[in-house]
């Protein structure tokens, strides 16, 4: 009867102490659930988690993690385990990294490293945290991708490369997990305020020439991303798996 009432719910957000994760964290810890914060900063991670928890009675504590390495996810899936009892209800992956160059100026390296956090940390953050959501008896887990997943621009061969895969793998695991009562599901954010758009936010003609692509002709808030993520996290979204929702002011739809 209050599908957005998370009380009793376990959640943790991997990139979560900036941009649209500390906004996902905090629409998750105000309606309820108890949260972890996660970030490669442990200073970042605790600045947030603090203020999360001073609004809402305690109910968020930070870890520190890089999505890029197998043992620091492991490590994180055993602290959850030892801090949530053996379960989990609620994961959401919004680490990321991108930059911006035509292939010919891509090296391998910086190709790679984008492909390590984005998809192969995505890959590892999944596979993390299925034995607790199997535990729990019911699990979430949202994947941020981005519009980049189905559109592109020149110069983001590294980024949109990986997000199109992160895409494919909410769709496949949402197959695998379907009978486990483990929902899958994507956010394809379009353009939002964060401290990843900052250059463009901070060039007029830039940003203006940008939003020529937005119907609604501005970027989004991180707030404005919090319904998308309440809905796919709680008993509401029961039959929605491997979805993908748009959260972009109708860029796609053009």
């Amino acid at each position: 009867m209050q599908p957005f009432d998370f009380s009793g719910a376990t959640a943790v957000v991997l990139g979560g102490a900036t941009g649209l994760g500390r906004a996902m964290a905090e629409g998750l810890a105000a309606h309820g659930a108890t949260v972890c914060v996660v970030s490669r900063s442990i200073d970042k991670a605790k600045a947030t988690a603090d203020v999360i928890a001073e609004e809402n009675g305690g109910r968020c504590w930070p870890w520190i993690a890089d999505a890029a390495s197998e043992a620091s996810i492991n490590r994180l899936g055993d602290v959850l385990s030892e801090r949530c009892g053996g379960r989990l209800n609620i994961a959401i992956n919004s680490a990321g990294i991108n930059t911006r160059n035509p292939i010919e100026k891509i090296t391998l390296e910086e190709f790679e490293s984008i492909q390590r956090t984005n998809i192969t940390g995505a890959f590892l953050f999944s596979k993390a945290m299925l034995p607790l959501f199997e535990a729990a008896g019911w699990g979430r887990l949202i994947n941020i991708t981005s519009i980049f997943a189905s559109r592109s621009f020149p110069g983001r061969t590294s980024y949109a490369s990986s997000k199109g895969a992160l895409l494919q793998l909410t769709r496949t695991l949402a197959i695998e997990w379907a009978g486990k009562n483990i929902t899958v599901n994507a956010i394809s954010p379009g353009p939002f305020v964060t401290e990843m758009t900052r250059p463009l936010l901070d060039n007029k003609e830039a940003y203006d020439k940008f939003c020529e692509h937005v119907p609604m002709r501005r970027f989004a808030e991180p707030h404005e991303v919090i319904p998308a993520c309440l809905f796919l996290a709680s008993p509401a979204s029961s039959y929605v798996t491997g979805a993908d929702i748009l959260v972009d002011g109708g860029w796609t739809a053009t």
